[in-house]
């Protein structure tokens, strides 16, 4: 847990990690709209990654790994439900699409496995910024 930022500084951090998560999904939809799809899934990732990030800073969380902020988003937020469980899984998947994406060059994203992550990436972050309001 991170305890030393001001409340106004969280709120700043906040702000920061939602308007990124914003800036994510619009960088993903023009690598989606030039079919680069393995870059558009880092992009949806990292637009969710940003998300979730905004709602540990307001709770004094922190992750130093990718693996753990899926697990403490979890365990914060999912099992406590204040978050649907389908975004758990959602979440884990796309951190393994957006590994596999950058860093295994035999493995393309599709247009087909894609468009739902798409869709299911906007939805978690409206829902992370409904929560924070």
């Amino acid at each position: 847990m991170i305890t030393t930022l001001s409340q106004e500084d969280r709120i700043t951090m906040r702000d920061l990690h939602l308007e990124k998560a914003r800036v994510f999904l619009m960088d993903a939809d023009n690598n989606f709209n030039n079919r680069a799809f393995s870059t558009a899934a880092s992009r949806y990732y990292y637009a969710v990654f940003h998300a979730i990030h905004a709602l540990f800073v307001m709770d004094g969380l922190y992750s130093k790994s990718h693996e753990g902020m899926t697990s403490l988003f979890s365990l914060h937020y999912v099992k406590t439900n204040k978050f649907n469980a389908e975004f758990d899984r959602f979440v884990s998947v796309m951190e393994n699409l957006r590994e596999k994406a950058d860093y295994d060059v035999l493995f393309d994203v599709t247009e087909e496995t894609l468009v739902p992550m798409k869709a299911k990436s906007y939805e978690l972050v409206q829902a992370v910024e409904a929560f924070l309001r």
